[in-house]
């Protein structure tokens, strides 16, 4: 999800169609309808999630998390927002917006 020059994509995802969202107290809860499963996502995932759900590009995603949680080095950041992007891809959750 990094381009050649190390910086964020501006890859863009859609939430599965299967998967409904909802927001309790500081928690985004995700359950795929398919499969009955539920996700729980602490307040930086459903950050992201919702980022994503308007489909904004990933690097938006990323200057979001910065914004609210700039605690972490840079890199570090980065490569944890693409590796929950990865997670949820592989939980079908997601899906790239070809």
């Amino acid at each position: 999800m990094v381009n050649q020059n190390g910086t964020a994509s501006a890859q863009r995802f859609r939430t599965a169609d299967r998967v409904v969202a909802t927001e309790q107290a500081d928690t985004t809860i995700l359950m795929d309808l398919r499969s009955g499963r539920y996700h729980t996502l602490n307040p930086v995932g459903g950050l992201i999630w919702s980022v994503l759900a308007t489909g904004a590009p990933l690097d938006r995603a990323i200057a979001r998390v910065r914004e609210e949680f700039g605690d972490a080095p840079e890199e570090q950041l980065t490569d944890d927002v693409e590796e929950f992007v990865r997670n949820l891809l592989s939980a079908k959750l997601i899906r790239r917006d070809d």
